[in-house]
Parts: C-alpha cells; sequence; structure tokens
C-alpha cells in the first residue's frame, strides 16, 4: 500500500465461522457437495478414506477450474490401526519428452514459476501442456487398500451432479471468465464451459433461476469408470480417446504412457514438531512445509511480540524455499537430499544464520554433509481415528485448455510445472515427476490421528500448511480460527504481509531489513486451507475451512 495515504484497517478478532464440531465424522473441502458427499458415505457406514475418495471424485466436478480426473494428486493417510500412508499421484510426462524438447525465449515467463519463457507458451497452453493423468489411479488404489466401499459407491454421485449440473458460483464463474481470452481458441472448452458456447455463467443471478453448469460426456466417463474400474481409464477406450486427440493435434502423451502409469505408494517417516508427529509426503512439498517447522521449532514463538515472530517465521520459510529451488527434483531420476534438509541437525545449522533482529540474504544452505535421505484440497476425519488429507490440481486454472472430445475431460498443464532449461533438480525428462506443490498433512498426538490439513494455493500451499499447524500447537487456536488468521509469505525475497496485521508490526518489519509489500488478502494467494482436528479431552471432531476470500463456497460439514 502506498505510505503517502491512511487507509481504512482490518480487524482479526478471531475467525467469522464457528468450528463444524460433530461427534462421527467431518469433511472440510471447498464446496459445500464435496464434503456432504463424505458426510454420506460415512452415514453408510464408509470410513475416512472412503468419503475422502467419494469426496475427491465430487471435487473433480465442482471445482473444475482446479481439478479433474485429467489432473493429479496427493493423499496422506492415517488409519486407526496406527498405519501411516502416503498415495503419491503426481502425473507423468510423456516417455519421449526431454530436457531440451521446448524452444526458450530470452526472457522469463509471466507467471508463477519464473522458469524461461517457451515459445508460443507451449507448456503452459495446449496439447504440449499436459502429463499422463494420476488422479483416477491414485483414488482408486486408496479405495482398492484403505476403503471398505465399492467403486461404483463411491463415484456415481459425482456423476450423477456432472450429469444434471451443479449451480456455478462466483469462484468458479470467474475463473471462466478469467480464462475466456486465452483459451477462446479451444472448441471443446468453450462448449463445455461457457454458457452457449458464448457467455460465462452468471453467478447466483439475483431474481434468475440458478445457472447450473452440466458435463455429461464426464458422466459417462465416471460411471464407465465405476464399473470398469481405473482400466477404463488407462486402457481402455478412455485411454484410446485421448491418445487419439493426442496424436492428432500433436500432442505429447500416447497410450503406451498411460498404460504404464503407477501411484507410488509410500509408508513414509513421520516428522516431528514439538512432540508432535507429522505424516506429509516427503517428496513434494511436504520437506519444505517440515523444513519450516523445523527451523521455527527452535524458538519459543508465543513469548515474541508479533513483528519479532513473523520476522522469525518469514527467515524460516525463505531459508527452506532456498534450498527448496536448488535441491528438490524427483528422487527417481536424481539425488535430492531430503532426510538430510528436514533433520534437526541441519535446521538448527540454519538458525544458526538467523538475526532475530534483522533480515539476512536469502542463499541455499548445504544439506548433504547432513544427509543419511491452483489446486484443490479437502480433509476427512472418522469417529473410529482415521484421517485423510487429500491436494489435487490441474496445476494451473483450467489446466491446459484441452478438452478432449467425447469425453469431457479437461487435461492438466503439469509440464508446466518442470523447468524447461537443461541441467537443473527438476528439468524435464520422460515420465520424470515435477516437484509439486501440494502438501496433505496429518498430525498425531501420542500416535493418535489428532488434526488433517491441506491448502490449494500455488507456492504457499507449504507455507500456509505449515503455520496453520504452528497456530494450532503455540497459539492454541481452535482450527477455524488456525485455518483464517492472518499470516505472512515469501519465497525467498519479497515477504508479502497480511494487511490484517497492524500497520505498526509492518513497519517493524520494514525497519529489520525486510522487503514487505503489505497486501489485502483477497488480492494474494496466501494457501486457503482446509482442516479437521480431534479434540484430545471430548474426542469430538472440528472441522474449519479458510472463509476470508469473497466468492469462496468452502464449508466443513459433519454428522
Amino acid at each position: 500500500m502506498d505510505s503517502e495515504f491512511l487507509y481504512q484497517s482490518r480487524r482479526w478478532d478471531g475467525a467469522t465461522r464457528h468450528d463444524c464440531i460433530a461427534p462421527n465424522g467431518v469433511v472440510a473441502s471447498k464446496h459445500r457437495l464435496i464434503s456432504e458427499t463424505g458426510i454420506k458415505m460415512m452415514k453408510k457406514g464408509g470410513n475416512a478414506v472412503d468419503a475422502a475418495v467419494a469426496a475427491a471424485f465430487m471435487d473433480c466436478v465442482v471445482e473444475p477450474g482446479m481439478n479433474g480426473i485429467g489432473g493429479e494428486g496427493v493423499m496422506t493417510i492415517h488409519l486407526e490401526s496406527g498405519e501411516n500412508i502416503v498415495i503419491d499421484y503426481v502425473g507423468r510426462p510423456g516417455m519421449n519428452c526431454t530436457p531440451d524438447m521446448y524452444e526458450l525465449e530470452e526472457t522469463s515467463e509471466a507467471g508463477w514459476m519464473g522458469w524461461k519463457k517457451v515459445k508460443d507458451d507451449a507448456n503452459i497452453n495446449g496439447y504440449k501442456a499436459s502429463v499422463t493423468p494420476g488422479t483416477v489411479a491414485g483414488l482408486t488404489m486408496a479405495l482398492e487398500r484403505y476403503g471398505t466401499m465399492k467403486l461404483k459407491d463411491v463415484i456415481l454421485p459425482a456423476a450423477k451432479v456432472a450429469e444434471e449440473g451443479f449451480v456455478v458460483g462466483w469462484w468458479t464463474a470467474g475463473h471462466i471468465f478469467n480464462k475466456m481470452e486465452a483459451f477462446w481458441k479451444y472448441e471443446e472448452w468453450r462448449r463445455v464451459y461457457l454458457r452457449e458456447g458464448r457467455f460465462p455463467y452468471k453467478p447466483y443471478a439475483f431474481g434468475e433461476a440458478p445457472q447450473t453448469l452440466c458435463n455429461p460426456e464426464l458422466a459417462k466417463c465416471l460411471r464407465a469408470i465405476a464399473e470398469g474400474g481405473k482400466d477404463v481409464f488407462y486402457k481402455g477406450w478412455i485411454a484410446e480417446t485421448i491418445a487419439a486427440d493426442m496424436a492428432k493435434n500433436d500432442g505429447l502423451l500416447t497410450l503406451e504412457d498411460f498404460a504404464a502409469y503407477e501411484p507410488i505408494h509410500l509408508n513414509p517417516e513421520p516428522g516431528s514438531y514439538r512432540g508432535y508427529d507429522v505424516i506429509y509426503d516427503p517428496t513434494h512439498s511436504g520437506t519444505t512445509m517440515m523444513q519450516i517447522l523445523n527451523i521455527i521449532e527452535g524458538y519459543d514463538l508465543p513469548e515474541y511480540g508479533s513483528a519479532e515472530a513473523l520476522h522469525l517465521v518469514s527467515e524460516a520459510i525463505g531459508l527452506a524455499f532456498a534450498d527448496r529451488l536448488k535441491y528438490m527434483g524427483d528422487p527417481g531420476y536424481i539425488d535430492v537430499p531430503q532426510r538430510a534438509m528436514v533433520s534437526k541437525e541441519y535446521a538448527e545449522k540454519l538458525r544458526e544464520r538467523i538475526d532475530p533482529k534483522k533480515a539476512i540474504p536469502i542463499e541455499p544452505g548445504n544439506p548433504w554433509e547432513y544427509e543419511s535421505k491452483y489446486t484443490t484440497a479437502l480433509t476427512t476425519a472418522d469417529k473410529h481415528g482415521n484421517m485423510v488429507a487429500v491436494n489435487q490440481t490441474l496445476v494451473n486454472s483450467f489446466g491446459s485448455g484441452i478438452v478432449i472430445p467425447g469425453t469431457g475431460i479437461l487435461m492438466n498443464n503439469a509440464m508446466y510445472g518442470l523447468d524447461p532449461s537443461p541441467n537443473t533438480a527438476n528439468s524435464i525428462d520422460g515420465r520424470k515427476r515435477r516437484i509439486q506443490n501440494v502438501c496433505p498433512v496429518v498430525v498425531l498426538k501420542d500416535g493418535e490421528a489428532y488434526m488433517a490439513m491441506g491448502a490449494p494455493g500455488g507456492r504457499n500451499i507449504q507455507v500456509s500448511v505449515a503455520q496453520a499447524i504452528h497456530h494450532v500447537i503455540d497459539y492454541g487456536m481452535s482450527i477455524q480460527d488456525a485455518v483464517d488468521a492472518p499470516r505472512v509469505t515469501r519465497q525467498t525475497s519479497t515477504v508479502f504481509l497480511d494487511s490484517r496485521f497492524p500497520a505498526k508490526t509492518r513497519d517493524k518489519l520494514v525497519a529489520m531489513g525486510h522487503d514487505v509489500n503489505y497486501i489485502e488478502p483477497e488480492l494474494k494467494s496466501w494457501g486457503r486451507p482446509v482442516g479437521v482436528l480431534r479434540d484430545p479431552v471430548t474426542g469430538l471432531l472440528h472441522g474449519g475451512v479458510y472463509s476470508l476470500l469473497t466468492g469462496f463456497e468452502s464449508m466443513a460439514v459433519g454428522f
């Protein structure tokens, strides 16, 4: 904000919603229909995994700009048996992709990745931007191994809504409007996502009948998967249809790429934060999130003033991102010091660089000596002690813009997440995964499920999840307050400060040497967490969702 003027200031006295509190089950998500679908599964006798899979398929329908069965994701699970699981269903590029496949320009691209610009934005829009989708394989694996219900039972609610349509809200309508210019050239995108193929949908039009978005071809695909399982998508007519359209338009994916796709199943080693176990995916943003928590664990943050505590959190974020941007890549293709980056010893070494009174230059550390190795989110919990966190994405809003004719499937643009320049940790290679920003987390207290957390928000996902966990554990906030509370975000340079912090906090951070952008939270993607928490005293489940952003339809639902 311009210091020449005096602005009306925001006030943070706590969230404007109460926690959703229920004894049997809670689902917190980005849309009422998603949460209700998960709860219906639990009411029918399903567990939190059944609820998560059903909710995730519904998410693929009612948040079409954010995710879909043409996308990818990660799921983190804690079972009442004590087992911890991560299912990584991030997509993979075609086998024929190479580090030098795109023609590069001298400038940097204008988006949020900061790579070299690819000619014609071929890695962002169109047929050369997509990887093999992982969503169907990941969700079906979770259900088969850890759910109790049949695939048909968890998919058909989503198919019904795709067939009959859902009322378009401000969030989806706004994303459609924002993509009209870029995707007007794609006939199938216009046909599916524009009213009469020409007009954006009117959200909640006053005095008019609600406008509903239907995708009957997507419904047909969902019903086929419900009957025939994932093989219909990866080896059957859906794969054949996508591969044929790719071949016709010089796309990157073949039938062999679909047939070869498998999710990655992990039993991860937990991290820890102040005595709580933290279950996260070590390959993607979980490592950065855990590194942030490890660094700030060395400070008694409630004992600091607001600006001083935010300074320490900001420095921890900057140091973790410097390492992320230098070292992180697909560990199946390059050596990544994953264990070292999340070790307590390395965090202690990084804390030695932090000055509590002034900002430091942010540069990558050297973790090797400590080595021994646009998105949506939902969380579910049941009364038995199972908890699940899910993050899914198409990467950018509406992905590549390519809707495959005859299927209603919108393809991701995950090639954008791989560095188009060669010789970096995250450079392109055949079937090499990009390093995702998704960060679904489950926190355990005394070995039992305590909290599940996830968020959309690009590179702010891991930052928002780490701070929401910090808010609960360090400040004793409720789950709703924790996800709605003002936060700070950065990568390695500019600190973005939520304007709900008072101006004196901003001024102290500036005096410490930070480059501060004091900004309205509606104008910056801070990450938009959703979470569930089990009260260890009452046993009741609490759900909360980020509710500040105008037009959001997030809702926690329980029974």
